[in-house]
């Protein structure tokens, strides 16, 4: 685990380098492929930094108990930018768990090099809500493809 600072607990206001912002390297623009809204590099990022905090609403999922924790992260009705990053069989980046020891959060972090414009993904897991179309190569997800969506 990471430790990250606040400003109920930073001498800086969160501001020494330890605190989340959101990244100015990425921006919300128009994936032309899918024609969804995604996060995308508005230069070179390279692998490791942590592009913002992934802001979101805890929801208790108790109809899943054999999952560790019935417990779900919503982001779909607020949130930061961070929640509009797109699923990818290979993605480009991966969330990170941070705490200053009394709180925990959750941040995006990079996994490779990104090129200025390419679009920042992440990897949704195996339990997806939608039929992946991410259409790359080793797509863990491509005996499904030609499905509907539910």
């Amino acid at each position: 685990m990471h430790v990250y600072c606040s400003v109920s607990c930073c001498p800086y206001e969160g501001k020494c380098g330890n605190g989340f912002e959101e990244s100015p390297k990425v921006f919300l623009g128009l994936n032309v492929r899918t024609r969804q809204l995604g996060v995308v590099a508005a230069e070179d990022i390279g692998a490791g930094e942590v592009l913002g905090q992934y802001l979101k609403e805890i929801e208790h999922r108790p109809e899943k108990p054999a999952y560790p924790a019935c417990a779900a992260i919503n982001a779909e009705g607020r949130g930061g930018l961070m929640r509009f990053l797109n699923h990818s069989c290979k993605p480009a980046a991966e969330f990170k768990e941070v705490s200053n020891h009394r709180r925990m959060t959750v941040v995006v972090a990079t996994t490779q090099k990104i090129k200025h414009d390419d679009e920042v993904t992440m990897a949704y897991g195996d339990d997806l809500w939608f039929v992946c179309r991410c259409m790359q190569d080793g797509c863990r997800h491509r005996s499904i493809q030609d499905e509907q969506d539910p």
